[in-house]
């Protein structure tokens, strides 16, 4: 069922820096760009079903059917972004389409975060000082905390 041949060098900790920052990125574009308040649980899904990807990256990637299964679950965020963030609001299709490219952004950020973490460990972009993989997980570790503590509703 399953080829260890086929797993890729994604790491954990790329994935665990760029999940707060993407989250963030959705926070800003969907409450400040398109003053949609959405329940927070959206956001939280489609950075989740977003961070899932690592997924298909690290165990899957070399794996035949690779390509087929990375389009189909892009299809899948696309359509799930779209039906949880830009079909409830009222948008003209302009909007819409910025909204799809918002996506689009969302994705490309993520990924890019998680690229400077893997080259901050490995020494690629501080002229050879290698950060531990750790402080990656505790940097979003504690940025899910702020977060969580920022959003929090007052006690009435």
């Amino acid at each position: 069922m399953y080829d260890e041949d086929w797993k890729g060098f994604r790491a954990f900790y790329e994935l665990a820096f760029g999940t707060p920052i993407a989250y963030l990125f959705l926070l800003f574009v969907w409450k400040w760009l398109f003053k949609a308040n959405h329940e927070g649980w959206k956001y939280a899904l489609i950075t989740l079903v977003g961070g899932s990807f690592f997924i298909l990256n690290h165990y899957f990637f070399n794996a035949p059917f690779y390509s087929l299964l990375a389009r189909s679950y892009a299809v899948i965020f696309l359509v799930l972004y779209y039906y949880l963030l830009i079909r409830p609001q009222a948008f003209s299709f302009v909007k819409q389409f910025v909204a799809i490219l918002s996506a689009i952004i969302f994705t490309a950020i993520y990924i890019g975060v998680e690229e400077v973490a893997r080259a901050l460990a490995d020494g690629r972009l501080l002229n050879g000082i290698m950060i531990p993989e750790f402080v990656f997980v505790l940097i979003a570790f504690l940025a899910f905390v702020a977060i969580i503590l920022v959003q929090r509703k007052p006690r009435s």
